[in-house]
Order: C-alpha cells, then sequence, then structure tokens
C-alpha cells in the first residue's frame, strides 16, 4: 500500500508514513472535525519548538508528545511556537496566535492535560488523557459517539489489545465570565499551604467536566532496539525481572510478549488484580 504524499506541505517531514488518504481528503475539505481533532493535537502539549538547520525541530518531554505534535504537522497543522502567554501554530499556510491562558498539568493521577486558550475572544479548554478519565467527564448527549469512539477503542480496531497507547480529545467553551471566576479560585488554591495538590485536583474538576469528544489517537508502543533479546537472554541467566507499569492490563500482557517477558508456553497468565492490600 502506497503512503500518502504529504509533499504539498513545506513543513512535512519525509520519512512521516500515513496510509488513510481519506483523513487527508477530509482536512484539505475544512472538514470541521478533522480540523478540531489535529488543532486540538497543535496546540494541547508541553513541546518546545526550536530551528535546527532552517528546519523546525520539537523537542518534547515523551516521544508520545512529539508524535502527535508531528503528525498534526504532516497534516497542515503545524506548531510553531510558544512563549509564556501565548502558543503559533500554522493551519494549511495561515497563522494562528492563541493566548494561553491556563496549563492543567498530567500527572498519574489526573491521567490527562488541558490547555486553556483564547483568541478572537472565544476562550476553549483543550483536554487529551485516558479513556477512562475523559469519559467521566463528558457532557450530555454524546452516547452515539461515545459508542463509536469505544467500539473502535475495543472491538472493531482494538486498540489496546493491539498494545497501542491509547487518548481521548475532548474541548470545552468557556464564557469570559465563567473562566474569570474560575481563575480566581484557582490561584488561591495554588497559593495554598495546606492540601495543596488536594484543593487544585478539585479546581481542574470544575473546568475539566461538560466537554464535547473530539476523537481518539493510538500510538505504537515500540521497544528500543535489542529490548526483547536483552530481556530473554536475563532470564536464561536465571535473574528475575519485574516490570512496573500504568498500562491498562490487556496493553501490559500484550507488551509483556512483545518483549519477550511473556512467552507462548506459558500456560496461563496469571493476574492479581486488587485495589487494596487485603485483595492483593
Amino acid at each position: 500500500m502506497e503512503s500518502v504524499d504529504f509533499s504539498f506541505n513545506p513543513e512535512y517531514e519525509p520519512e512521516f508514513r500515513w496510509y488513510d488518504q481519506g483523513l487527508l481528503d477530509a482536512v484539505r475539505a475544512d472538514e470541521e472535525h478533522a480540523h478540531n481533532f489535529f488543532r486540538l493535537l497543535a496546540l494541547c502539549h508541553t513541546v518546545m519548538a526550536e530551528e535546527k538547520n532552517g528546519k523546525l525541530d520539537y523537542q518534547a518531554q515523551s516521544p508520545d508528545e512529539a508524535a502527535l505534535v508531528s503528525a498534526a504537522r504532516n497534516f497542515g497543522f503545524v506548531f510553531k511556537s510558544r512563549a509564556p502567554n501565548s502558543i503559533t501554530i500554522e493551519v494549511m499556510g495561515r497563522t494562528e496566535e492563541y493566548e494561553l491562558l491556563s496549563i492543567l498539568d498530567f500527572n498519574n493521577v489526573r491521567k490527562r492535560m488541558s490547555v486553556v486558550l483564547r483568541r478572537n475572544n472565544t476562550i476553549i479548554l483543550y483536554c487529551k488523557g485516558a479513556d477512562s478519565v475523559i469519559y467521566d467527564r463528558l457532557g450530555p448527549n454524546q452516547h452515539d459517539l461515545k459508542a463509536r469512539t469505544q467500539e473502535h477503542l475495543n472491538v472493531r480496531i482494538k486498540f489496546a489489545g493491539e498494545g497501542l497507547r491509547t487518548l481521548v480529545l475532548a474541548e470545552r467553551r468557556l464564557t469570559k465570565e465563567f473562566y474569570d471566576s474560575w481563575l480566581v479560585r484557582q490561584r488561591e488554591a495554588a497559593l495554598s499551604l495546606d492540601g495543596r495538590e488536594d484543593k487544585l485536583g478539585a479546581i481542574y474538576e470544575e473546568i475539566e467536566c461538560d466537554m464535547q469528544l473530539i476523537g481518539v489517537t493510538a500510538i505504537e508502543d515500540k521497544l528500543q532496539d535489542g529490548v526483547p533479546q536483552t530481556i530473554a537472554n536475563l532470564q536464561l541467566a536465571g535473574i528475575k525481572i519485574w516490570v512496573l507499569t500504568g498500562d491498562k492490563q490487556e496493553t501490559a500482557i500484550n507488551i509483556g510478549y512483545s518483549c519477550q517477558l511473556l512467552t507462548d508456553d506459558m500456560v496461563d497468565v496469571f493476574v492479581i488484580d486488587g485495589i487494596t492490600k487485603s485483595e492483593v
């Protein structure tokens, strides 16, 4: 199968490979949902951009973020730069500058990150995170869209079952009055000397709700070269190996097989599944 030609885009990356022409056609036809999807990917992240030898280069805290921002770039939604209070992107050759109002950081408890942006007097929250936490924070009347997205996640494409790392994307339009009052409470929580993290978490819950589902991404959790062989050799030497992961159970099991920590000659994978110490 031939990969899609992105050479129309001056900022495309020759090494980027994509095989679904339909998605690019939707973007070039100004299809609203496709544009929302890639605009979120270009804006909701912590990536830094810099010029290297005349070419745009990204520095990311995680390979997942780098991959998503890179994909948006190739589809014509190019993250160009960030300043303390702004993010600049280029959409199909047109520059868009957003005022960066707030960043709601990712952590392993929240399992999501958000940015609040303003452009042309419109304030919008963009959020990406684990399906379990985003689904619980969606607004009403999205049952069909949620069901279709969940089918892609679990049944038809089996993202998690194939060892892919998934993120669900959502947005929320905010009024100036709501955001201004929320910001006062957020600053009070951020300055608190007692229970600061818990207070900030509660404040974040206030704004990361009633969101509109935009879509889902899936990234191959690719192992570094030589990992399966190294693990197999360590096991042959009688060394016991443990892996600590925050992934979904089915994802963790599949990655266990891909790195040869789990093998086909194991009769069954014994799963200890508990929340409390006594359950485990």
